[in-house]
């Protein structure tokens, strides 16, 4: 018959092991926090990136647009009016139409804020949802850009374009630039402006 004393047995008691459960489990639970915050992390550059983009293209369609309505454009008739160039200039009758595609100059994306849709202005783009944009044109008196300037007495020369896009998160991406007329008032108007 085999005879173990005290000192040779070997385990654990049922209170050891309740407490390596409840330190296993807080260690385990902070690891998989950590875990999680580093998922979320790793998915906020791809959701940044997507809104840089967004700017930049909308920037880039606002850019592209002349910055005079075709209707008072001065470089198309010279004879058209101080007030008529000026009112070309801040045009927005086309911005109640849905459709970008036919707004016909910069100033028609003034105050411009939507969710994220073609350019036709009714299909949202797939995969954007949580993605809005807002543009603001900035073409006040005091703008300068270099030796350009806008003045009280001649119709503005410089535009300031700032696109907005808000993410999912609800974090803003601000992209900004500038659009000049290439057109010289001064040289214009009889007598300068």
């Amino acid at each position: 018959m085999l005879k173990f004393s005290k000192a040779q047995q070997r385990g654990v008691t049922l209170v050891e092991m309740i407490i390596a459960i409840v330190i296993i489990s807080i260690a385990a639970v902070a690891l998989l926090q950590g875990l999680g915050q580093q998922t979320r992390n790793n998915v906020d550059p791809m959701i940044q990136s997507q809104a840089q983009m967004l700017a930049r293209q909308y920037l880039a369609e606002v850019s592209t647009k002349s910055f005079f309505d075709p209707s008072g454009d001065p470089r198309l008739d010279p004879n058209l009016s101080e007030a008529e160039v000026n009112n070309a200039i801040s045009d927005q009758s086309e911005s109640s139409n849905a459709n970008r595609a036919l707004w016909n100059n910069l100033y028609e994306y003034d105050g411009y804020s939507s969710a994220i849709y073609e350019l036709n202005g009714t299909t949202p783009v797939s995969g954007l949802s949580g993605y809005s944009v807002a543009i603001d044109i900035d073409i006040s008196n005091g703008l300068a850009l270099g030796t350009l300037s806008n003045s009280a007495t001649c119709p503005p020369v410089i535009a300031l374009i700032e696109v907005v896009v808000t993410d999912p998160r609800n974090q803003q991406t601000k992209l900004s630039g500038y659009r000049t007329a290439y057109w010289d008032p001064t040289d214009y108007f009889s007598g300068g402006c």
